[in-house]
């Protein structure tokens, strides 16, 4: 942060449905002067991104509640509650829940993603559910909004 940006509290805007995870933007770009974006998401088994790049961020996670497998690089291992990674940009990386739920802080860097997320989510302002399946984009369209932000995602093998 830099004096120019003070501390704002993050309002129900800032929570969103994106393609089955709920993400809840705690501090964004603007707010950190562009240096980071810090997330709060759940994610449930089976709902998980598939293997992907970041073209610009490094994207750290510390695992609130559950456990999750992750594998960037030639890195595989599990997280448990407290315990965190750094994936550096232009590595692939995947993570997947062993539980069915798994909450965690995830921090982005330099920030801005946020809004690539959002332009295909669907902000809770409108419902506290998650929206119905029509409502939720499919994946070449999540695919072709996050690559205008440098996100890539891996053939499957």
């Amino acid at each position: 942060m830099t004096p120019e940006t003070p501390p704002t509290p993050p309002p129900l805007e800032r929570r969103y449905w994106c393609a089955g995870l709920y993400l809840h933007f705690l501090a964004e770009a603007p707010d950190t002067g562009g240096e980071f974006t810090l997330v709060e998401g759940v994610v449930r088994r089976g709902a998980e991104p598939p293997p992907h790049t970041h073209t610009y961020e490094d994207e750290a996670l510390l695992v609130l509640e559950g456990e999750l497998e992750v594998r960037y690089g030639d890195h595989r291992g599990r997280l448990g509650a407290g315990e965190h990674c750094l994936m550096p940009r232009r590595q692939e990386h995947h993570f997947r829940c062993l539980t069915p739920e798994v909450r965690l802080l995830v921090k982005l860097s330099p920030g801005g993603l946020e809004r690539g997320f959002k332009a295909f989510g669907v902000a809770l302002s409108e419902s506290l559910l998650p929206p119905p399946p029509e409502q939720v984009p499919g994946f070449a369209e999540i695919a072709r909004i996050l690559g205008e932000f440098g996100v890539h995602f891996s053939p499957p093998r």
